[in-house]
């Protein structure tokens, strides 16, 4: 299996680079008024940095339980068996989902723009950068995302 296959696109995956950081970052006050900061560019960057981290951590574990039984002879050719395309579909759809739970605990700390997205899952998918909320696994098969 190709290691980095899903990292192509992490670099449109700004938004959720922002919300990875965020969960670790303390709030902090610019005033007396509890003003939140927004988030950084740092905070960004090291973001992306640990969300490339648990994808891969995560694809590559998944990786080390495939057996040649996980594979089915098709008139296409060798292609994983349903289940196994189903477990690598969760994994994406996991990722999303931590975003999404992080973006909503840190809204206050977003940008309006970027507080809008919340209200509109598929729009969200689509700022995270899958288009038209499909992963193409380059394994032959996409995953729908929700």
């Amino acid at each position: 299996m190709k290691k980095g296959w899903f990292l192509a696109g992490c670099s449109t995956l700004l938004l959720a680079s922002m919300m990875t950081q965020a969960q670790e970052a303390p709030q902090q006050s610019v005033s007396s008024q509890d003003t939140v900061q927004p988030i950084t560019q740092e905070e960004i960057r090291q973001g992306l940095a640990a969300m490339q981290q648990r994808l891969n951590s995560r694809i590559e574990q998944w990786g080390k339980t495939l057996s040649r039984d996980d594979f089915e002879w098709t008139w296409r050719g060798r292609q994983m068996k349903p289940a196994k395309r189903q477990e690598v579909c969760d994994i994406f759809q996991g990722v999303v989902n931590e975003m999404y739970q992080m973006a909503v605990k840190n809204k206050a700390r977003l940008s309006p723009e970027d507080q809008k997205l919340l209200s509109n899952r598929d729009q969200f998918i689509e700022k995270l950068g899958f288009q038209n909320n499909r992963v193409n696994t380059q394994m032959g098969f996409d995953c729908r995302l929700q």
